[in-house]
């Protein structure tokens, strides 16, 4: 789905639209200034983003994945990946939702939120679910604010230099 609308945060105009491979100069720029993101939980800096575009879970295909971003102007100031119909069919993993640490704070994970939930409900999904990385208590206090409950705590797994327990979370739409 091509899904693009403008929302307001503080009075100010931002454009949400699928991100595509001609962004990734702007999704590297984003994940630049997010560093703090990916040094607590991968241990640390980003250096590349092509596993944005590209990884998957098991028997996924790239046209399950919705990759969708908001615009500031030309400037990139959040990114979300969305795969459908994972684990099983009826449910999206939200991959990554990552924001500005300028636009923190004001709203606009919320509004995402609303708008990925819109989207899912538009094309028939039943729940969503996030894998949130148990040292990110700042995302688990935001996803428990929007009404994700606790479904599981993996064993502790590698991602980058860190081992991580990640908790998963559903959303029932």
């Amino acid at each position: 789905m091509n899904m693009q609308e403008v929302i307001i945060i503080n009075n100010k105009e931002l454009l949400f639209r699928k991100i595509t491979i001609e962004d990734k100069d702007k999704v590297m720029d984003l994940f630049r200034e997010c560093e703090d993101y990916f040094v607590l939980t991968e241990g640390t800096k980003p250096d590349e983003c092509d596993s944005f575009f590209n990884d998957l879970p098991p028997k996924k295909t790239i046209e399950e994945k919705y990759l969708y971003g908001v615009f500031d102007n030309n400037s990139l100031i959040a990114a979300i990946d969305i795969v459908l119909n994972y684990p099983e069919k009826g449910e999206w993993i939200i991959g990554l939702l990552l924001i500005h640490p300028k636009t923190r704070g004001i709203g606009l994970g919320k509004e995402l939120h609303n708008l990925i939930e819109k989207l899912a409900i538009n094309e028939g999904a039943e729940k969503l679910t996030i894998g949130v990385m148990e040292q990110n208590t700042n995302a688990l206090i935001f996803w428990n604010k929007i009404g994700y409950k606790q479904t599981k705590i993996t064993e502790p797994r590698k991602f980058g230099i860190k081992e991580s327990k990640v908790v998963v979370m559903n959303y029932y739409l």
